[in-house]
């Protein structure tokens, strides 16, 4: 009688300690999100207050209907594509690479993961001089080796590649901090088994390695996919999502939608829309980690 007692005080003062947080997360997610998906049901005009008028799924039509909304979508997965299969690939790479080494080990481990540390916004910033047209980095580089000037964030076939670039750059640090986390969580008896065995190289790392790895890399892919659905900082920061809507993304067209065409309807339908490829891409995580974990 007396344990059960004490269990459920602790619960209690569990959830007492807990309240704060729940508090803030009701408030600043659940509420929003719920604001947005009723708001995605009506024309809303705040040219005299706030007006709400019933659309029903008039939002949405608009959205499949609309040339600038199919082409962020199409950039958006192309976006992904460009950034996530690099990314894992470099990553497990350097993540092989650092775990390999012996003395300044730890240094070069803090070194990598800076990119994803380092404040995105400063970030983009810095990559827009380095690939502006005048006086950047990038063509100063190209015109010592005699290339002409490249627009890099002013024209459309090189907008997007060079806002994916720095992606690359970023996401690379988040899947190699995984990815060493992963490595070091083999057992070091494995390691002395392929070594009796004759394992190395490539054939360690396709037939031991990898497999050892299945949860990690689900887990870095599903993250890789998250940071690109929701891209926004560093495409609103270098190109704005020109020229043309190029380098247009699903978040950027909910700002264009929802602050400068003051289409609020329209911004709350398409970023409902995302919350739900969001919340469908973390249900898949949770059952290839289960499935990996079993």
């Amino acid at each position: 009688m007396t344990a059960h007692t004490g269990k459920g005080q602790g619960r209690r003062h569990g959830l007492l300690l807990a309240a704060p947080a729940l508090v803030l997360i009701f408030l600043f997610m659940f509420v929003p999100a719920l604001i947005s998906l009723t708001a995605s049901f009506f024309d809303v005009s705040l040219s005299r207050g706030i007006r709400l008028e019933w659309v029903g799924l008039d939002n949405y039509r608009f959205l499949f209907e609309d040339r600038d909304v199919l082409l962020s979508l199409r950039n958006t997965l192309v976006y992904s594509l460009l950034t996530i299969i690099p990314s894992l690939i470099i990553g497990l790479g350097l993540a092989i690479l650092a775990s390999s080494l012996g003395r300044g080990r730890r240094c070069v481990q803090v070194l990598l993961f800076l990119p994803f540390a380092a404040n995105l916004v400063a970030m983009a910033v810095v990559f827009r001089w380095i690939f502006a047209l005048h006086g950047g980095f990038a063509n100063e580089l190209l015109g010592v080796i005699g290339v002409a000037p490249i627009n890099f964030l002013g024209e459309e076939q090189y907008s997007l590649l060079t806002v994916a670039f720095v992606g690359i750059w970023r996401n690379t640090s988040l899947a190699l901090i995984i990815f060493l986390s992963g490595l070091t969580s083999i057992p070091t008896a494995i390691h002395e088994a392929c070594a009796a065995d004759g394992l190395r190289g490539w054939h360690k790392l396709t037939s031991v390695t990898l497999p050892l790895l299945r949860p990690f890399t689900v887990f870095v892919v599903v993250m890789l996919i998250l940071q690109a659905a929701q891209v926004f900082d560093t495409i609103h920061v270098m190109t704005g999502g020109g020229p043309l809507s190029s380098s247009e993304t699903v978040l950027t067209m909910v700002y264009r939608l929802g602050m400068q065409q003051l289409k609020f309807g329209e911004a709350a339908a398409l970023s409902t829309l995302l919350l739900i490829t969001l919340i469908a891409i973390g249900i898949f995580r949770r059952r290839q980690l289960s499935g990996g974990t079993s």
